[in-house]
């Protein structure tokens, strides 16, 4: 597993954004859960607990950090989906690889906090949470009066 996606979901576990229920790390079809609640382990079969994982990977397939036609925007940081009791946070790592993590959307008081702390790690230069460059939708490099553009 990919440890910087470990240290991430540490990150967040420890700062006081919500009570986590779950964290995965994937990288194509593989998962590992990096953190399970126990009242969220013993609340669900391990088939359902499978399927729901599965399902939110495709999600994270759909939401790639790199998508063309929003190229002058830049990469993809995050998604946050948030159902009526469930909030779950989605960073792309890669192509094919991510975190997914869970938060009981109740505890989630400050939404700026929340996202504040998922962004301070992505984007912190001493980590290499992820190496990705900026390009337009052909592939090529954004200059930097492009990206200041739509910034």
């Amino acid at each position: 597993m990919n440890e910087d996606a470990e240290g991430f979901i540490d990150a967040l576990h420890g700062s006081d954004v919500g009570r986590m229920r779950r964290a995965v790390a994937y990288d194509g079809e593989e998962y590992d859960t990096v953190y399970c609640r126990d009242d969220i382990a013993t609340a669900q079969t391990d088939a359902e607990i499978e399927e729901v994982t599965k399902n939110l990977i495709l999600k994270g397939f759909d939401d790639e950090l790199q998508q063309p036609e929003f190229a002058r925007f830049g990469h993809l940081d995050m998604s946050v989906r948030w159902f009526h009791e469930v909030v779950v946070l989605q960073v792309p790592l890669g192509e094919w690889s991510g975190v997914i993590v869970g938060f009981d959307r109740d505890t989630v008081v400050d939404t700026g906090a929340f996202t504040d702390v998922a962004l301070d790690y992505i984007e912190s230069p001493e980590r290499d949470l992820r190496d990705v460059e900026e390009t337009d939708g052909d592939g090529e490099a954004l200059d930097d009066s492009v990206e200041e553009q739509f910034s």
